[in-house]
């Protein structure tokens, strides 16, 4: 994909983050790559995360400076600050009617071809304006941790404001092995969801990451209801997904909710293909002119879309009027101030429940939508809420981490060993000829014989680097190992499908770099291979290359316990050389 950062146009793999284009920025330039990565802001002035997912043609400008800081509304701020709000219980008190299986709404429609109402009891109000209160985050990744602190600001929040809804924009899964590698998957995030009181949640990306069924069984146990319009479910799982959801306040107000799911130049979300298999995906932007029809059935029309910032922006300024307010993930942007495009509200509250967005919006009697927003700093909240901490101590108490997945057959005594193994297990897990691993990104240097953990995998491979798959001939094979090479302190990658020696001058230049292939046949530089690395070296190392590459969506620690776990038995690496340097 084709991204600028400062004005320089860059080609990255499909499905880089913020932090790949940062640091392909500073390869670029012939700068040094900073230990610390700056800030990196869209071109809109809003903050964006490291791990921010990009989209073609986005802008990013890299920023220096101080951090800015977010306040609250004033009277939450004081009344939080003093510790004058008492936790409530998360449960609805009022407003809400509640299905034969724990579900807020009608529970007759579950497919995408029909939406779901939900309506309060009856009652008489006045002519005069009223007023919707929405609380909004997205991009949660499964930071379980902060979820006390979330229960106890939006119990807060209830107090003052008892029928806000609380809305999720989507990718609540995966990025924190806790709840990664739970027997079932993914339920730590939804039992907390569950017992914060969550009304509502759009489909992201990474919602696929459990599998097709495991994304079935996961909305089937949420008291919410997940909802996309442009996914059509595979027809062998009962995938509790609507289109869209009308909610009606107890002061008569309705809101319609429609959610937009964002698809990669493949025509798929960001996900591996397996994990979205026979499932049918349309053009968000076509498939949300075919419900504007939602407008003449609320008084309250919203956009809950996991597309990123900048989409977003483009969707507002498309799409015919009718939208009042886009409640927005993916791009894990912090919009701080009020972003209004087209007559839009744009929100989004960055990522891993750091911020909160706190929405008003008051309909006038002459059916008029005023807006405003204010961004709320979960994260250094100094309160929580007891019981939703109980729950996650228990989660994180769950011993996942030291959860046996394989047996070494015999010592790791080196980087060099480990380094081998995982290029072997990236290979596998990409299905590719070659991989390839930098010496940085092995980060022990011994594994003693016996048990292998969870726990162990992450402490040889902590950066949570994506895996690329890129389709290089011989001679940009050859590019890439001469351009890593002062990049990893003169030192060999790793390797798995081929083997390599390197001949070095006296200043530790390569002079000659020979490339065999298993079977001992020098590697034909005209031949395409297709290589495995992970995201960073795509990102640090200048070389040759036509094809930019193809992210799995899936981390180089997940490949390694993929193929643990497949293995049982490691095989001793004792005295292999894949790589050798002489003089």
């Amino acid at each position: 994909m084709k991204i600028t950062v400062n004005n320089v146009a860059l080609e990255l793999h499909n499905g880089a983050r913020v932090k790949d284009a940062i640091i392909s920025y500073y390869t670029r330039s012939g700068q040094k790559i900073p230990k610390r990565l700056p800030a990196a802001e869209d071109r809109f002035g809003n903050r964006v995360a490291p791990d921010g997912e990009l989209t073609e043609g986005n802008t990013l400008v890299i920023k220096s400076g101080p951090k800015r800081k977010t306040s609250f509304p004033k009277a939450i701020a004081i009344l939080l600050s003093a510790g004058l709000l008492l936790s409530c219980s998360s449960t609805r008190q009022a407003g809400r009617t509640w299905d034969h299986v724990g579900h807020r709404g009608s529970s007759q429609t579950t497919g995408v071809h029909a939406g779901t109402t939900i309506s309060a009891p009856s009652k008489t109000v006045p002519l005069a304006d009223r007023q919707a209160v929405i609380f909004s985050v997205n991009d949660m990744h499964a930071a379980i941790d902060n979820f006390p602190k979330l229960a106890w600001i939006v119990d807060s929040l209830r107090t003052i404001y008892p029928d806000m809804l609380l809305i999720a924009a989507g990718d609540n899964q995966t990025g924190n092995p806790i709840n990664d590698q739970y027997p079932e998957k993914g339920w730590p995030v939804i039992d907390l969801m569950n017992a914060v009181g969550f009304d509502l949640s759009a489909v992201g990306n990474h919602e696929f990451d459990t599998g097709p069924r495991g994304f079935s069984n996961l909305a089937g146990m949420a008291n919410f209801r997940f909802i996309c319009a442009n996914l059509i479910p595979d027809k062998q799982f009962s995938l509790r997904i609507s289109p869209y959801r009308i909610i009606t306040l107890p002061n008569g107000l309705k809101i319609a909710f429609l959610a937009l799911l964002q698809l990669g130049q493949n025509g798929i979300p960001d996900s591996h293909p397996d994990n979205v298999r026979n499932f049918v995906f349309r053009s968000p932007f076509e498939t949300a002119r075919d419900y504007m029809w939602l407008k003449d059935s609320s008084d309250i029309f919203v956009a809950l879309n996991h597309l990123g910032f900048e989409e977003d922006v483009r969707f507002a300024e498309t799409m015919p009027a009718g939208i009042d307010l886009i409640i927005g993930g993916h791009s894990h942007t912090r919009v701080e101030k009020e972003q209004i495009h087209n007559g839009i509200m744009i929100t989004q509250a960055e990522n891993k429940l750091k911020y909160g967005t706190l929405v008003k919006l008051t309909v006038s009697s002459d059916g008029k939508v005023s807006k405003s927003m204010q961004l709320i700093d979960i994260r250094n909240s100094k309160k929580e809420k007891p019981e939703i901490r109980a729950i996650v101590d228990r989660y994180n108490d769950n011993p996942v981490l030291n959860q046996v997945i394989a047996t070494a057959t015999d010592d790791f005594s080196s980087y060099e060993e480990l380094g081998y193994l995982m290029a072997d297990a990236q290979r596998a897990a990409a299905g590719a000829d070659i991989a390839l691993m930098n010496p940085g990104g092995v980060r022990i240097d011994q594994l003693p014989k016996g048990p292998v953990t969870i726990k162990n995998v992450y402490q040889l491979d902590p950066f949570g680097n994506e895996l690329v798959v890129t389709k290089l001939s011989g001679g940009e094979i050859f590019s890439l190992l001469r351009a890593a090479w002062p990049v990893d302190d003169k030192s060999p990658l790793y390797t798995s499908g081929i083997t390599t020696e390197t001949r070095i001058n006296g200043q530790g230049d390569p002079e000659e770099i020979k490339i065999l292939t298993e079977d001992g046949k020098p590697l034909d530089m005209n031949r395409i291979y297709t290589v495995a690395m992970n995201s960073y070296m795509t990102q640090v190392y200048k070389y040759d290359h036509a094809d930019p590459g193809q992210s799995l969506f899936f981390t180089t620690a997940d490949a390694l316990i993929r193929y643990l776990k497949q293995e049982g038995k490691i095989r001793s690496y004792r005295g292999e050389k894949r790589v050798r340097v002489t003089r």
